[in-house]
């Protein structure tokens, strides 16, 4: 099966839209860009907030890396 490709920013959101979907979620739970404040081809990594780590959280990691993959721009350099 062909996973669907995404770009950096697309990637998170949909992460978060699952993460709020999820049925242990609680407030405050949400995936961010890494470093802070990154955006597009900046993202280096994600990281969470709210609870240190949450059964939640790993469950929507793995439904992320069977369903999507990141669509990396060509860098130019």
């Amino acid at each position: 099966m062909t996973r669907k490709k995404l770009s950096e920013d697309s990637y998170i959101v949909e992460m978060n839209r699952r993460l709020q979907a999820h049925p242990q979620y609680e407030g405050g739970m949400e995936f961010l860009p890494h470093p802070p404040g990154a955006a597009g081809e900046s993202v280096l990594g994600i990281a969470w907030a709210g609870i240190v780590f949450h059964q939640a959280y790993r469950e929507v990691l793995e439904s992320m890396e069977r369903d999507f993959e990141v669509d990396y721009p060509r860098r130019r350099f």
